[in-house]
């Protein structure tokens, strides 16, 4: 089934589950007029929901989308063969969804990629199905921000528990991003995570980022936002908080996994021998295995030791330049509890 959808209200849509009230629940955004004050359309707007057994969150997530009271809006949702009740859930709101489907896929990179195939519109953004837009503004105020010539629009998230509660994450993961070029977003290790559902991609500079190796398990958005960033878009950050970004356990953003950092290094090699030239990317390569390195001196803790450090030396002397080599090896030498004594004393 391929249709287009309208401004939809409450009245449109089934009634919400038992219990359930507040936005996107019982209440709407009043639907936009047809066209814009100048009488032009508004810029189509495509949305990818990937999901696989996410029916404690799909609802929701669905509901955020239709009652934005858009009407220009593409919304795709590609389910990967759930066996919980998300199926149900999705033909629920099946007449009003431009294309949906479930199958099974090769993860959510393949999803993403797929349902991007049905995706005709002016900007383009993926929101996960345990996510929410929580203004009901979100979509009007994106297409004026557009209408204005921008292409890279990143506004914020709003990071809860499964509670509803608001959560602290890290300095560097809490729901909102300096702006940032190509070459500062390359350097995963010290970069600041565009908060992915809340970025709207003009689809003439996504049209030339995809498809997205969907090989990748978690940092296709890297892989997306470095294809976008080397384009060098009319970009804004704006400090509106666009997105809830639910955490509750099953997150890949909360598993601690080392193999993340092995995969970004990847892609950023990848994507820097797209840009750089040779010799750049061979300074950004020596740059990155050092990195990696000292990632691997942190998890592999039998290696944790002053003299394993400290040898690191002779098959990696550019380390000797990182503050966290140092910072290491100073911990591997006098134990935690005098590294941190000595850490809060020098105020490092």
């Amino acid at each position: 089934m391929l249709t287009r959808n309208t401004a939809l209200t409450l009245k449109d849509l089934p009634p919400p589950p038992p219990g359930k009230s507040g936005w996107p629940w019982t209440e709407q955004n009043e639907p936009l007029p047809e066209r814009m004050p100048d009488g032009s359309d508004w810029p189509r707007m495509s949305i990818v929901t990937p999901s696989y057994n996410y029916g404690l969150f799909i609802e929701e997530t669905i509901r955020s989308v239709l009652l934005q009271g858009y009407p220009n809006l593409e919304y795709i949702i590609i389910d990967g063969g759930s066996t919980d009740n998300t199926v149900e859930i999705v033909q629920k709101y099946e007449q009003y969804l431009t294309y949906w489907v479930s199958e099974p896929d090769k993860g959510q990179t393949d999803a993403i990629n797929k349902g991007y195939q049905y995706c005709t519109g002016d900007l383009f953004v993926w929101l996960n199905a345990d996510d929410a837009y929580i203004n009901h503004r979100c979509l009007s105020n994106v297409a004026e921000i557009y209408r204005q010539g921008y292409q890279l629009i990143v506004g914020e998230c709003f990071n809860v528990n499964e509670n509803e509660q608001e959560i602290i994450i890290t300095k560097n993961f809490n729901g909102y991003s300096q702006p940032q070029d190509f070459d500062q977003y390359l350097k995963f290790w010290s970069f600041v995570a565009l908060p992915q559902p809340a970025v709207f991609v003009a689809k003439q500079l996504s049209d030339s980022a995809f498809p997205l190796n969907k090989n990748l398990y978690g940092t296709m958005d890297y892989q997306l936002f470095l294809r976008v960033l080397s384009q060098k878009p009319k970009a804004i950050w704006v400090k509106q908080t666009w997105v809830k970004f639910k955490y509750h356990g099953q997150n890949k953003t909360l598993q601690h996994n080392p193999d993340t950092y092995s995969e970004l290094y990847q892609v950023a090699l990848s994507e820097a021998k797209r840009v750089y030239t040779f010799r750049k990317r061979i300074f950004f390569q020596i740059a990155a295995t050092d990195y990696i390195h000292l990632q691997s001196l942190i998890y592999n803790k039998s290696q944790f030791k002053f003299l394993a450090v400290l040898k690191s030396l002779l098959f990696r002397p550019t380390l000797v330049g990182w503050y966290l080599f140092w910072a290491i090896l100073i911990k591997a030498g006098v134990g935690e509890e005098r590294y941190l004594a000595i850490k809060n004393f020098l105020k490092f």
